[in-house]
């Protein structure tokens, strides 16, 4: 077992930034990384919608974190997507990026539901980095034309998080300015929005270390593109 673990910001490992990103800086915590609990919940939301949503999810999450084929069925796939939203939420106030409103957890708390706005896919992780890719999340303002009036960590309006649970690759994506569309060359099964068909985790796409940190850099390596010609 972990006796520690690092909190890295501002290091990408698959491309160069060209575009102002926050500084490179390296923090050593205590334990591992996956035992890290955020203390930014109140104890009646905590023992009340957060542990509703937990208990749903237990028992189609479990088969997926020990590689165990399943069928997901619709009920299933919004129980994990919701989990995966509360998880994403929760991990935010980890640092100090906010890309994620406050009304997307009130509307998630009364619903049940990743709110709009929201895209999250599954594959089966493969290699054997799991305890260096528990978590990497990346916020950005996007689109921005024209100097916004508020600027910097706190007014990000896009973010991608890539979580890895044990044999369990998630993806989620969620933006304010413009909605998802697809990776290209990406393999994966998208659970939210629900797309009306149950899925048998035995097909689902796998995804190796390399695979892992490609995807969880998309979104920044793309935005740090120069664009291309027509």
């Amino acid at each position: 077992m972990a006796t520690h673990h690092e909190q890295i910001v501002g290091k990408f490992e698959t491309f160069t930034p060209t575009i102002p990103g926050p500084d490179y800086s390296v923090e050593t915590r205590q334990g591992h990384a996956r035992t890290r609990k955020p203390r930014n919940t109140c104890k009646r939301c905590n023992s009340g919608w957060m542990s509703r949503i937990e208990d749903a999810a237990i028992k189609p999450m479990t088969p997926l974190i020990f590689n165990m084929d399943v069928p997901l069925r619709m009920d299933d796939q919004r129980a994990i997507a919701a989990l995966l939203c509360l998880i994403n939420m929760r991990l935010e106030f980890l640092g100090d990026f906010r890309a994620i409103p406050a009304s997307d957890r009130a509307a998630l708390g009364e619903t049940g539901l990743p709110p709009a706005g929201w895209c999250m896919w599954l594959a089966k992780f493969t290699g054997k980095r799991a305890d260096d890719l528990v978590s990497r999340y990346n916020a950005m303002m996007a689109g921005m034309l024209t100097k916004p009036k508020n600027i910097g960590p706190a007014y990000c309006n896009t973010q991608v998080t890539t979580l890895v649970i044990g044999q369990l690759c998630a993806h989620l994506f969620r933006s304010s300015f413009v909605p998802f569309i697809e990776y290209d060359g990406a393999r994966l099964a998208k659970i939210w929005p629900l797309t009306g068909y149950d899925i048998n985790t035995q097909f689902l796409p796998t995804i190796p270390d390399q695979g892992v940190l490609s995807l969880a850099e998309a979104l920044p390596r793309a935005a740090s593109e120069p664009p291309r010609n027509p």
